[in-house]
């Protein structure tokens, strides 16, 4: 007796057990010309509300009249109080021009598995559109929009737009290939030696699949392109961290580079040996402890000339430079340490200023007699070690009445100590 009640009740449908189960959601017409009445059609099961959106909202029966404004997706909604059942119907309108695919981009087109991508198009004219590729399979889409993907292998997409009736081509489609790359690594990253004193320098060597690197050194990172060697004087025990970047990604590595303390406390300079040499610098005396020392550029016997420069390797890190030191005999010039391509580089200049269109004349100097001066100041974090020497190869060169001489200039060896 107690289960046929039970099952009178249930038949009854005092109460849901169940959501709604919607048996169909059709619309008489999916492709209408603008501004035509559709009627979309439905059958639903156990539901107390029906909604249908965008438009009309809540409804109480099957068929409803619509008229769409333009391509649109209609979401019929079933619902009780134990949940809701949806499903959606499309409505294309026709259009007076044939489909056209004004843009399909991926974006990054290379990246390595399973990293996201975004797929972005925009159609015009279609009145059915569908995207096909690897998991996606294949899915309807609007006239515009975007969607992400994460293939694990190199992928290709498809974009198929068709046209309205009597419209040609019926179809147009577009391709977007998500290719799938290696992560980027790095190989190895080396520092030689991996030990110095303070003072010394140490060459930092890379390899890898990176396109772009960087080093950094504390807060400060250095954007190195695609160069794989980088020469550096550490103050003090530093840990460089490498970064490479590429389609793959980006890959890091640290080392640390050893500095045992040993702090310049002193400049001390050799002057060049005598020779043929038209200029020659040399240092005035400087009292112990000597941390800055003025350098003067005399001629080493009678001459004339309108120009010289200097372009002189030397550790930036153990000496600073003040241009407002520089003083010359001639009418403009400068003394500084060099930047960009000439970093590393104390860059000496001065000429003698011509008037009107004539060039300026020689000016005359007794041996002995002072061309130009500057002075520099020791940097004690620099470490001890060699700031400059002459022995080395530099650039320099004369210029007077006849002409331009390379050479000619005699640099002794200033020392960190």
């Amino acid at each position: 007796m107690k289960r046929l009640l039970l099952a009178a009740l249930l038949v009854a449908g005092c109460e849901p057990y169940f959501k709604p189960h919607i048996d169909s959601f059709t619309v008489d017409d999916a492709n209408p010309p603008a501004g035509k009445v559709v009627h979309l059609s439905y059958s639903v099961r156990g539901a107390d509300i029906v909604s249908i959106v965008p438009e009309p909202g809540e409804v109480t029966g099957s068929p409803v009249a619509v008229t769409p404004r333009g391509t649109t997706i209609y979401t019929l909604r079933a619902a009780n109080p134990i949940g809701e059942s949806k499903q959606d119907v499309m409505v294309t309108l026709q259009t007076d021009a044939a489909a056209s695919i004004t843009s399909f981009r991926l974006t990054p087109s290379q990246a390595p598995a399973g990293a996201q991508r975004t797929l972005t198009w925009n159609i015009k004219n279609g009145v059915s559109m569908i995207l096909i590729g690897g998991d996606l399979g294949t899915v309807p889409i609007h006239s515009v929009g975007g969607l992400t993907v994460a293939p694990l292998v190199t992928t290709t997409y498809t974009l198929i737009a068709t046209s309205g009736r009597a419209f040609t081509p019926p179809q147009v489609q577009g391709m977007a290939v998500a290719r799938v790359v290696e992560p980027t690594a790095i190989a190895w990253f080396t520092a030689t030696p991996p030990a110095i004193l303070q003072g010394d320098a140490v060459t930092l060597r890379w390899d890898g699949s990176a396109l772009s690197w960087s080093i950094a050194a504390g807060p400060t990172t250095t954007n190195l392109g695609v160069a794989r060697l980088l020469l550096v004087r550490p103050a003090a025990t530093t840990t460089y961290s490498l970064t490479g970047s590429g389609p793959g990604g980006a890959a890091g590595q640290q080392l640390t580079v050893t500095v045992t303390p040993r702090a310049g406390t002193k400049l001390v300079y050799t002057p060049p040996p005598s020779g043929s040499e038209r200029l020659r610098l040399v240092a005035d005396a400087c009292p112990a402890p000597c941390t800055t020392i003025t350098l003067r550029l005399l001629a080493a016997a009678p001459v004339g000339l309108r120009g010289v420069a200097i372009d002189l390797p030397l550790d930036a890190s153990k000496v600073s430079l003040d241009p407002l030191t520089f003083s010359s005999a001639l009418d403009a010039g400068k003394a500084v340490l060099g930047t960009g391509p000439l970093a590393g580089q104390l860059v000496l200049g001065a000429v003698k200023k011509g008037t009107g269109a004539a060039p300026a004349a020689d000016k005359s100097l007794m041996g002995g007699e002072e061309l130009a001066h500057f002075s520099v100041a020791l940097q004690s974090l620099g470490g001890q070690g060699v700031v400059f020497d002459g022995a080395q190869a530099f650039t320099s060169f004369i210029q007077s009445a006849s002409g331009r001489t390379p050479g000619g200039i005699a640099v002794g060896k200033l020392e960190a100590k």
